[in-house]
Parts: structure tokens; C-alpha cells; sequence
């Protein structure tokens, strides 16, 4: 996800077609100021699926577990053979409760 940038000045003159092409385009927008810090924009849901992410690898060993199946993801992509876990072996391989 690359960020594109804009100016304090533009975004009070184009606010809501900028926080539209924000959502639409799942983009993050700077915006940035004269003797101020920038500030970022994104669509809440985004923010939201980085701070599940970064809760989820906050643990060594949950980040571990990720990155294996993340992997084995990979692997089942690159040979459609495989056959894949189903929802309840994954939860119950990384110790959680199936929702």
C-alpha cells in the first residue's frame, strides 16, 4: 500500500472526494502542513485490520504460529493438489476457540 500525498490547503478544498479515494482506492493520504506535523488518513476498517494484525503478532510464539500457516498457505496456492485444513484443525492448531 503506497501512500499518496496531499496539502492541508487541498484537502479542505477537495475533503470529501480525498476521503472518498481513500476508501475506494484502500490508499493512505499524508497530509501534510506548514510548521506541523503530517497527519495520515485511511479508511477505519484498514486501521482497524492493522492494529488485529499487530495485536495478533504481538505474542513470539502466535507470530510463529501465523507465519508457519501463512506459509503452508503458500505452498497449498503454488501446488492445488494439497489438500487444505479445515477451520476447525487450524483453531485447534493454534490453540483458539472457533467462532
Amino acid at each position: 500500500m503506497l501512500a499518496k500525498q496531499t496539502n492541508y490547503t487541498n484537502l479542505r478544498q477537495n475533503l470529501a472526494s480525498i476521503l472518498d479515494e481513500s476508501i475506494a482506492d484502500r490508499s493512505v493520504i499524508i497530509v501534510t502542513r506548514q510548521g506541523k506535523e503530517n497527519v495520515a488518513i485511511l479508511a477505519a476498517d484498514e486501521l482497524s485490520n492493522i492494529l488485529e494484525t499487530l495485536h495478533l503478532f504481538r505474542s513470539p510464539a502466535n507470530a510463529q504460529k501465523l507465519i508457519a500457516a501463512m506459509e503452508r498457505a503458500d505452498i497449498i496456492e503454488d501446488k492445488p493438489n494439497l489438500k487444505s485444513e479445515s477451520l476447525t484443525e487450524l483453531c485447534q492448531e493454534l490453540n483458539i476457540d472457533e467462532q
